[in-house]
């Protein structure tokens, strides 16, 4: 089955032949990942074609600090040979971090050829602890600072640019993407063609009682793979996502180059598995039973815990616990007061039984109990019966 890379290769009609899709996007906004040279013309206002910035000498320094470097690097040659994406212009690329204001943030603009509009796209989570933290702190924060960063850069991007917009991103760029649209300026927002998140994280609470938020999910075109758990955190019923097949399995269909696509689209599939759907459910839910100040106290313990190792990136933490440095964390942990240190154990505890055993049950009382009881169960129902449709059809070869 063919994927991004095949896509780029095999479809060489013109953004003024075929307008951009949600297979251009999650081009796009992988392309916010790759790690552009301080000098490069990319980050001025004028950019350069990605012909220029892809045709010419070594990738290696572009690809070598993103998960998929390979695939990318091939993704890259493609691009710059293809009819497609070769004239599309880069430009006005920025990023920042900063560990004092727990922030992870880049994005760059793709001008399109003939005049056909804009695509922003914003840079997911990257290998820093930092990165991962700010994601963490969507759990209780109204705003954290890369969405606010996001809704500035949108503004600056619709004044430098005119005509169409398209807005995007994968992972935690689809989350800053949703952000940036719902806090643009009401004639910015008029501009936005699409925005697209892949694999996102939804708005926590504060952000959907906004009353720019209708207008906003009514623009969203998201897509999770049918494993997804990242994409399913804080998502609501405004928004019905489009399920896309992936090679990997698990939390390893995050990759988008594992993403199946069938001509011009993604092969779609009828719904997430039911392990996928539950375990969504089960976070959420658990989200729920604590408010902010609790959602904020345990990220922060975890944070220390995580720092405790001495490690500032993800991947290190990872290797770092296998080769033995979960001692460090549990000492940090006993070092804590008796307060947070039963707090984040209690916390943690729920967690787990959450995910395996399901929320603790709860009599329904109220009519609203009630209704959200039955609506769970047929959601639950209509779970269980898609999962085993697409078995079914599996099997079938369909």
């Amino acid at each position: 089955m063919a994927n991004i890379i095949d896509y780029v290769r095999e479809n060489p009609d013109t953004f003024a032949e075929r307008a951009i899709n949600r297979v251009d996007s999650l081009i796009f906004s992988w392309l916010a990942y790759v790690r552009y040279p301080e000098d490069s013309p990319v980050r001025t206002k004028e950019g350069q074609t990605l012909y220029e910035t892809f045709g010419f000498g070594s990738l290696l320094g572009m690809v070598a600090p993103l998960h998929d470097p390979r695939e990318t690097e091939e993704l890259l040659k493609a691009i710059a040979a293809s009819p497609r994406f070769k004239d599309v212009v880069a430009c006005l690329h920025y990023e920042k971090s900063s560990k004092v204001e727990e922030q992870q943030f880049s994005a760059i603009c793709f001008r399109l050829p003939d005049d056909k509009g804009t695509y922003v796209a914003y840079r997911g989570t990257d290998n820093t602890l930092i990165g991962w933290k700010e994601d963490f702190n969507m759990a209780f924060a109204a705003a954290v600072p890369a969405q606010i960063t996001a809704g500035g850069y949108l503004l600056l991007a619709a004044e430098q640019f005119k005509g169409d917009l398209w807005v995007g991103g994968h992972s935690k760029g689809g989350n800053l993407a949703v952000y940036a649209v719902l806090k643009a300026d009401d004639l910015v927002r008029l501009r936005v063609e699409k925005c697209f998140s892949h694999d996102g994280p939804g708005l926590n609470e504060a952000c959907m009682s906004d009353a720019a938020w209708p207008t906003t999910a009514a623009l969203v075109d998201k897509t999770i793979p049918e494993e997804s758990i990242i994409g399913l955190i804080f998502e609501g019923r405004e928004i019905t996502p489009v399920i896309v097949r992936s090679t990997n399995p698990g939390l390893l269909q995050h990759a988008p180059f594992s993403w199946e696509i069938e001509g011009t689209d993604f092969d779609i599939q009828r719904a997430v598995s039911y392990d996928s759907y539950k375990t969504g459910k089960r976070l959420n839910a658990w989200l729920k039973t604590m408010d902010e100040a609790g959602r904020e106290r345990f990220v922060t313990i975890l944070y220390k815990l995580a720092e405790s190792t001495g490690e500032v990136t993800f991947s290190g933490l990872t290797d770092s616990v296998k080769n033995g440095s979960l001692s460090l964390m549990l000492q940090k942990l006993d070092n804590m007061s008796a307060e947070d240190k039963k707090f984040f154990t209690d916390a943690l505890s729920d967690l787990v039984a959450t995910i395996l055993l399901g929320p603790a049950p709860k009599k329904a009382v109220t009519p609203t109990e009630k209704v959200a009881e039955a609506g769970d169960k047929i959601d639950d129902a209509t779970a269980r019966f898609n999962d085993r449709l697409a078995q079914i059809e599996r099997l079938a070869g369909l």
